[in-house]
């Protein structure tokens, strides 16, 4: 009978590339409940907005309901986005044990990451104060975070590891 193999260590590498898109998904949910906020300051504009798009479709449509339509908007995003985190988390979890397709789906994140940052840093930014401000700055951080996990998970000994052979 042939001895199981012996498993290879997780490189250290790839361990703090883990804590790293942690972090980043971290942030990401500061960063998801600043603009949250930042768009609570708004929401009279925001309702106002959809009121004015919807009144020829629904003549029927009050204000009141154009509120409560942005909020139900809002929430669900804000949902959506806590879910996606949670799966990111999971997705991060199955790197960390050797799956190299979540390694290459962490490393396209990274890059919506980096177009949504290119995006805050210059982009017209609709919604303004101290909140959006806030999201901005963890927008970057996060994509600092997770160009740095990705770099590490491309290096030599991250590279080999994510090879197919004994774990």
């Amino acid at each position: 009978m042939a001895p199981a193999p012996v498993p290879r260590p997780v490189p250290d590498d790839v361990r703090t590339a883990c804590l790293l898109w942690y972090s980043a998904l971290g942030v990401g949910i500061v960063q998801i409940v600043a603009a949250m906020l930042a768009q609570l300051g708004q929401r009279q504009q925001l309702a106002q907005q959809l009121f004015d798009r919807m009144k020829e479709q629904q003549p029927g449509l009050t204000m009141a309901q154009a509120q409560t339509w942005a909020a139900i908007a809002a929430l669900v995003m804000a949902l959506l986005w806590v879910v996606l985190t949670g799966a990111g988390a999971a997705i991060v979890y199955l790197m960390g044990h050797g799956k190299n397709w979540a390694r290459a789906l962490l490393t396209g994140l990274a890059v919506f990451f980096a177009l949504g940052t290119i995006g805050t840093l210059f982009g017209s930014g609709s919604v303004g104060g101290p909140a959006a401000v806030v999201a901005g700055c963890a927008g970057i951080v996060q994509t600092v975070l997770a160009a740095g996990a990705v770099f590490l998970c491309y290096r030599k000994e991250s590279e080999a590891w994510f090879r197919p052979g004994p774990r």
